[in-house]
């Protein structure tokens, strides 16, 4: 799958003193925690970015932000930002048409960034909408970029075509 990123995030286990390096920390944690300001940077980006790309044509696509571990941090973290990229750029949001149930419990394996599924966790996609529709996947950050690989899996099998996925970050590949 294609992918695009904004920024390369270093993770904190690796200390620095770098002024640019922690402010990119610090929108990801922002973004993900909701925000406002990190998520108008984040909602200025990603207009920006597909007005450029498909300009009166995002009509004709579909943003769906990949699920989180809970459908309340989910809510949080994407609804706002889904329905004012949506607002701006005339791209249609598939962000509310995804139902997660349960909680995903991350556990980081090793420096892989392997991520265990919990038990009981289960995403949804509404098959009523995604069928036939181009599909252009979100998230804050991206690592190995299996989570969005298996949600792009999902949607494929509710009938959607996943063109690729935007990212704000990409973490970068530390010895």
């Amino acid at each position: 799958m294609k992918t695009a990123n904004y920024y390369t995030y270093i993770p904190k286990r690796f200390a620095t003193d770098d002024v640019r390096i922690n402010r990119i920390r610090q929108f990801i944690y922002d973004f993900k925690s909701g925000k406002r300001g990190a998520t108008e940077h984040a909602i200025k980006l990603v207009s920006d970015t597909l007005t450029k790309w498909y300009g009166v044509s995002c009509c004709d696509y579909v943003l769906c932000c990949i699920p989180a571990a809970t459908n309340s941090k989910y809510i949080r973290r994407f609804k706002r930002f889904a329905d004012e990229v949506s607002k701006r750029t005339g791209i249609q949001n598939g962000t509310a048409h995804v139902n997660i149930f349960g909680m995903r419990e991350a556990k980081h394996n090793n420096a892989q960034h392997i991520v265990s599924e919990s038990f009981g966790y289960l995403v949804s996609a509404d098959t009523d909408f995604f069928e036939g529709k181009n599909v252009i996947l979100f998230d804050d950050l991206i690592t190995t970029g299996a989570t969005a690989n298996e949600f792009a899996e999902e949607l494929e099998s509710a009938g959607a075509n996943v063109l690729g996925a935007m990212f704000l970050a990409r973490t970068a590949k530390m010895n």
